[in-house]
C-alpha cells in the first residue's frame, strides 16, 4: 500500500479511536466496577456501613453479576447493535456508582454491585473485540496491550484515590468513583466503528499447529478456571487484609493495592514479550507457578518486601493470564475451534470466580481468618500449572 493510498489515514486514525474507547470501557468495567471495590471494603467497615463479612460478601455479589454478564454478553450482542450495547453498559455502570452512594441497606447496595458486575463483563467481552475487529492484524498486539492496561490503571487510581476520598466519608468515596466513571464514559461513548462486531477471537496470526484434542482444550480450561478460583483472595480481600488484619491502615492498603495495579498495567505487555521467546504454553505454566507462589507468600510472612512482591506479582499475572490462555488456544487449536474454546473458557472462568467468591466469603465470615484463603488460592494455582503442563506433551 502506497503512502498516497487514501485508506492509510483511516487505518491509522479509526483503530486508535476505537482503542481509546475500548480502553475507557475496560477501565470503567473492570478497573473500577470490579477492582475499585477492593479498597472500598475497609472504608465501608470503618465508616460503619457494614461489618467485614457483609462488605466482603458484596464483592462476591459483584462476581456473581460478572458471571451473569459473561453468559448474557454474546446473546445480547447478537440482538442489540454493539455500540448501543456498550453505551447502555457504560451508563448503567455510572448509575451503579451514583446509586451506591445512597445508604439504603445491604439489599440496595447488593443490587448495584451485581449491576456493576453484569455491565463490567459486557464491556470486557464486547468492547475489546469490537475495537480489535477494526484494527489491522499488524496493529492488534499494541492495541490489545493498550486496552488491557485499563484494568491496571483502574486499580492504581482506585488504590490511591479511594483511601483519600474515604477520609472524608464513604459517600464521598462513591461520589469520586462516580465522577471518574462519568468522565471515562464520555471517552468510551464514541469512536466505535460502524461495522463493530460482537465477541470473537481472531486466530492464525500467532501460528496455529494442528488441531488440539478436546482433552487438551479441557486441560487449558481447567487451568484457567483454577486461576479464577485462586486469585480471588487478592482481588477481594487484599486491601482489608492489609488495612485491618495487619493493622496497617487505609493508606497502606491503598498503596499496596496500587502495587497490584502497577503490576496489572504491565502484565499484558510483559507476558507477550516472554511468550514471543518461549511460547505461550511454557509461559502459561510458569505464570501459574509464579502467581501461586506469590499468593501463598502472603500466608506465611507479613514482611514489607513480601507483601509488596505478592501484590505486584499477582497484579502482573492477573490480566496477563487472559493473554496467556488466549495465546495458548491459538497454539493448540485449529482456527475454527478457537472462538468456541475462548467463549467456553470465559464462562468457566466466570463460574469459578463466582463460586470462589461466595465460598471464600462464607469461610471468612465463619473463621475471620484471611491466611487459609491465600493457601487455598496458591494450591489452586499449582494444580492449574499441572493441568497446563500436561498440554505441553500434546503438540
Amino acid at each position: 500500500m502506497s503512502a498516497r493510498d487514501p485508506a492509510t489515514p483511516d487505518e491509522d486514525r479509526i483503530p486508535w479511536r476505537a482503542a481509546a474507547a475500548a480502553f475507557a470501557s475496560v477501565l470503567i468495567g473492570l478497573g473500577l466496577a470490579r477492582f475499585a471495590y477492593t479498597p472500598m471494603i475497609p472504608a465501608l467497615v470503618e465508616g460503619g456501613w457494614y461489618d467485614g463479612a457483609a462488605a466482603a460478601s458484596l464483592g462476591a455479589v459483584n462476581l456473581g453479576g460478572y458471571l451473569a454478564g459473561a453468559l448474557a454478553a454474546a446473546p445480547l450482542a447478537r440482538r442489540v447493535p454493539v455500540a448501543m450495547l456498550i453505551r447502555i453498559a457504560i451508563a448503567l455502570t455510572v448509575i451503579s456508582f451514583a446509586a451506591s452512594a445512597v445508604h439504603l441497606g445491604y439489599g440496595w447496595l447488593a443490587v448495584w454491585r451485581a449491576t456493576g458486575g453484569i455491565t463490567g463483563a459486557i464491556l470486557m467481552i464486547v468492547a475489546v473485540p469490537a475495537a480489535l475487529s477494526a484494527t489491522p492484524i499488524r496493529r492488534r498486539g499494541r492495541v490489545a496491550g493498550l486496552v488491557f492496561t485499563g484494568v491496571g490503571l483502574g486499580v492504581v487510581v482506585s488504590g490511591q484515590l479511594v483511601p483519600i476520598a474515604a477520609g472524608f466519608g464513604v459517600v464521598e468515596a462513591w461520589a469520586m468513583l462516580t465522577v471518574f466513571a462519568l468522565v471515562l464514559g464520555v471517552v468510551g461513548w464514541n469512536g466505535w466503528p460502524r461495522e463493530a462486531t460482537g465477541p470473537a477471537v481472531g486466530g492464525g496470526h500467532l501460528g496455529v499447529p494442528p488441531a488440539a484434542t478436546g482433552a487438551a482444550l479441557a486441560l487449558i480450561g481447567l487451568a484457567y478456571a483454577l486461576d479464577a478460583f485462586g486469585f480471588v483472595p487478592h482481588t477481594l480481600f487484599w486491601a482489608d487484609y492489609v488495612a485491618r488484619t495487619l493493622g496497617l491502615g487505609l493508606a497502606a492498603a491503598g498503596a499496596s493495592w496500587s502495587l497490584f495495579g502497577l503490576g496489572a498495567a504491565f502484565g499484558p505487555i510483559t507476558v507477550g514479550l516472554v511468550a514471543e521467546r518461549i511460547g505461550f504454553g511454557r509461559t502459561l505454566v510458569g505464570g501459574l507457578v509464579i502467581k501461586g507462589t506469590a499468593i501463598g507468600l502472603a500466608a506465611f510472612t507479613t514482611a514489607p518486601w513480601a507483601l509488596a512482591a505478592s501484590a505486584a506479582v499477582v497484579g502482573l499475572l492477573t490480566p496477563g493470564m487472559g493473554t496467556m490462555v488466549a495465546g495458548r488456544i491459538t497454539e493448540i487449536a485449529s482456527p475454527h475451534r478457537q472462538r468456541q474454546a475462548w467463549a467456553a473458557m470465559t464462562v468457566s472462568f466466570a463460574v469459578a470466580q463466582s463460586l470462589s467468591g461466595f465460598a471464600m466469603t462464607e469461610w471468612y465470615a465463619v473463621s475471620g481468618e484471611h491466611r487459609p484463603l491465600f493457601i487455598a488460592g496458591a494450591v489452586a494455582l499449582f494444580l492449574g500449572a499441572i493441568a497446563a503442563a500436561l498440554t505441553l506433551r500434546r503438540r
